[in-house]
């Protein structure tokens, strides 16, 4: 890639100072990169979107985006699953995901014309097979379109900034589970963090699960608005959390933490999966795998050679050898045709 002496120093600069503060990502991209509006966003590995982070976007702009466009968008996680999980490739610039006379007759067209909007880019974080995460970024009338420098740019910093959003991620995660008191082992825990205003900051892969045994037309949002806040009382302070209650027989935690000051809380929901353990083990068999198992398997179901799934995972075909072996130890089979059908319930 063909940078200047400029561009080169503010990737280093950009990368230096990331380091020092990752909340700061977006201001960063903003005063270096000329990146000014963009939208930071997490992604279950159902592709719902979730703890949507907007930068120097007006009120209207994001209430219309949240409430009614999210879903619309030409560039959401779950309308690129396989194109991204099939190449190197992670940023995208809008014309390379639909062409003008297409756009024009889509739902999302009228977002794009009410707000001005001329162009948008995304930087997608993948992570084997599904997509955990991104920023998007937008342009308004009067602005520039985005150039393939602007891309070039994002693709130098997409490695750097996959580090930082899992590295916040992982740090949810840890003080979610250091506020967890009396930890039983005999439970899968789910944990999902609510902040100050409701909105969810972070969830994990065993809540996605339990909510989808409670209800599977619900994402963890939709439970968490629906099913799980209006059983908070109100005014509900640290002094009475944890607050327990249940929702189909399933056993909920609720924890408030003080921020900044005492009007400034934030919940955390723990979700107890206490269902026998063979019953959920025979109804859902791949919760058995790990995730890096559970990526290969995925691989696996679509044809892919050890070959192919070492280049996709960026492991070795030794690594990719040695956890086949591991998953036909698992479930007592010799090959990958009766992995398949003991993970798909296939009856032989």
């Amino acid at each position: 890639m063909n940078f200047s002496t400029k561009e080169y120093q503010n990737i280093l600069q950009f990368i230096n100072s990331s380091l020092c503060d990752s909340h700061k990502i977006q201001a960063l991209l903003s005063s270096m990169f000329q990146f000014n509006h963009s939208l930071l966003w997490r992604a279950d590995t159902a592709g719902n979107m979730y703890n949507l982070e907007f930068f120097n976007f007006d009120d209207q702009l994001i209430l219309d985006y949240k409430e009614v466009h999210n879903a619309n968008d030409v560039m959401h996680p779950k309308k690129l699953v396989s194109k991204l999980t099939s190449n190197k490739e992670t940023v995208y610039r809008m014309e390379e995901i639909t062409i003008p006379t297409d756009l024009a007759k889509s739902m999302y067209y009228q977002f794009i014309k009410t707000h001005r909007i001329i162009d948008q880019m995304v930087v997608y974080f993948v992570n084997g097979t599904f997509i955990y995460g991104g920023i998007g970024f937008i342009r308004f009338k009067g602005e520039m379109p985005f150039t393939q420098k602007d891309k070039e740019i994002l693709q130098t910093l997409s490695i750097h900034l996959q580090y930082l959003v899992k590295n916040i991620m992982m740090t949810k995660e840890i003080e979610a589970k250091s506020l967890y008191i009396n930890k039983e082992k005999d439970y899968k825990l789910g944990i999902i963090q609510a902040s100050h205003d409701q909105g969810i900051s972070f969830y994990n892969k065993v809540a996605q699960y339990i909510i989808k045994d409670i209800d599977p037309t619900s994402t963890v949002e939709e439970f968490f608005y629906n099913s799980i806040h209006p059983r908070i009382p109100d005014g509900l302070n640290e002094s009475e959390s944890p607050y327990y209650f249940h929702i189909n027989n399933r056993k909920i935690k609720v924890m408030v933490q003080e921020k900044e000051s005492a009007l400034l809380c934030a919940y955390t929901i723990y979700l107890y999966d206490q269902g026998d353990e063979e019953e959920r083990s025979a109804a859902h068999p791949q919760k058995e795998l790990s995730n890096r198992e559970l990526e290969i398997y995925h691989l696996v179901l679509k044809g892919y050679t050890n070959e192919q799934i070492a280049k996709q995972l960026w492991i070795t075909i030794n690594t990719v050898k040695k956890h086949l072996r591991n998953m036909y130890t698992k479930y007592n089979v010799t090959n990958r045709t009766s992995l398949i059908y003991k993970l798909e319930g296939i009856v032989d």
